[in-house]
């Protein structure tokens, strides 16, 4: 796993997530930290600060942050030129080290604001008596990338900007992104169509709670992607899909992913069938949770229109409300449904999306891991899908 600092400066409750996914990333979170979680609050879209009731990692297992800073002030501060807890921290590294500056703010630092923090720590580190410490500049922007932190062994020490104060801390874990880009890319089938990331299908696993051994469904299977990720995390999984050539792409992935893998036994099944009559196509068997990315339009090739936005999203809710009730019924109680809902961005600047509601009927309650509930569905951030845009629901089967 990419740690970054010694095991002695990540012994700490306090964290900041830097988030992949926005509200989406900071829903897996809370989700998979719920039972160790103090506190947590979303600061602004792609930053958390998290307090955990102890100090044993954990957050190794997200899929949707790019950083995981451990405070090094356990309040924000006003000023960053006397800090005596800094001091302390540096106290674990040799002379010669590698670092860097993050900044972080609700509106985006500027750069002069960023050279000012920037040539306050720097002073702050030579003063501690690191002469040869080496600074690294980010290539553009205020943050340096979490490929560069992990490959060049960088100490990234992460500031936000909290209204007039400044809080400090440092990048401690990164996630290795390349496992995923090679699970994304190399398989036999990769999907022309619009299709998740393994790293995002990896965070709606995490979303499901379903832990080793559990068994997940995924009814629009399509190329694989969702099953792959469970197998990945040893997960049994079933997929299943009307289309027989989506069923025999998935096949081709799993079986390149369990040669890669090593896998003596094939923890999958793949069914061609409809997910509007899941019942009668599990024979009573009943799964741990759903995760899914129906999708259910057809290809768009430029923006379009109000009026046809409206059509394809009228087509689509139909099915997505008929298969949800079937989802439904074969999840367990206490197991979850985790699906994905298309929105599209229209020629006349409108959001035109698939809203599951009333779901109750179903036997089914949205997911809320904290007190303070989420509002659903979750939109994923930073996407790079010019029309289509993702709204992630998850359900609880009461």
């Amino acid at each position: 796993m990419p740690y970054l600092l010694p095991h002695s400066s990540t012994i700490n409750k306090k964290l900041a997530l830097v988030l992949a996914f926005g509200n989406l990333s900071y829903l897996e979170a809370c989700s998979v930290l719920s039972d160790r979680l103090s506190s947590s609050k979303q600061l602004w879209e792609d930053v958390a600060m998290l307090e955990l009731k102890d100090a044993r990692g954990g957050y190794e297992n997200l899929a949707g942050v790019h950083k995981v800073a451990v405070s090094i002030t356990p309040n924000p501060r006003a000023r960053l030129d006397d800090i005596e807890e800094l001091d302390d921290f540096l106290g674990g590294f040799d002379d010669g080290f590698n670092f860097s500056v993050s900044l972080y703010s609700p509106e985006g630092a500027g750069e002069a604001e960023y050279e000012e923090v920037l040539s306050t720590l720097l002073a702050a580190v030579r003063e501690a008596g690191f002469r040869k410490a080496n600074l690294v500049r980010p290539r553009n922007g205020t943050e340096v990338l979490t490929r560069e932190i992990a490959s060049r062994k960088i100490v990234d020490f992460v500031v936000l900007r909290l209204g007039e104060k400044y809080w400090l801390g440092a990048t401690s874990y990164v996630p290795d992104s390349h496992p995923f880009q090679v699970r994304s890319n190399e398989r036999p089938v990769v999907s022309s169509q619009i299709s998740i990331s393994s790293r995002l299908a990896r965070l709606l696993l995490n979303l499901s709670g379903v832990r080793k051994g559990g068994v997940v469904l995924d009814p629009f299977c399509g190329s694989g992607t969702i099953l792959a990720e469970a197998v990945t995390v040893g997960l049994s999984c079933i997929g299943v899909d009307r289309d027989r050539n989506r069923i025999e792409n998935s096949r081709q992935n799993l079986e390149w992913l369990s040669k890669t893998l090593k896998t003596a036994a094939k923890p999958y099944t793949l069914k061609v069938g409809d997910s509007t009559r899941l019942e009668a196509l599990m024979d009573g068997v009943q799964v741990d949770a759903v995760v899914t990315e129906p999708i259910l339009l057809p290809k768009i090739n430029s923006t379009p229109t109000l009026d046809k936005a409206r059509k394809m999203i009228r087509n689509s809710s139909r099915l997505y409300s008929e298969s949800l009730y079937s989802m439904a019924a074969v999840v367990r109680k206490g197991g979850r449904v985790v699906i994905v809902a298309p929105s599209l961005r229209t020629a006349e600047d409108r959001d035109v999306s698939v809203l599951l509601e009333d779901v109750g009927a179903a036997g089914l309650a949205p997911f809320q891991p904290v007190q303070v509930p989420f509002e659903y569905p979750v939109r994923i951030s930073h996407e790079n899908t010019r029309w289509v845009k993702r709204l992630v629901y998850v359900f609880e089967r009461v």
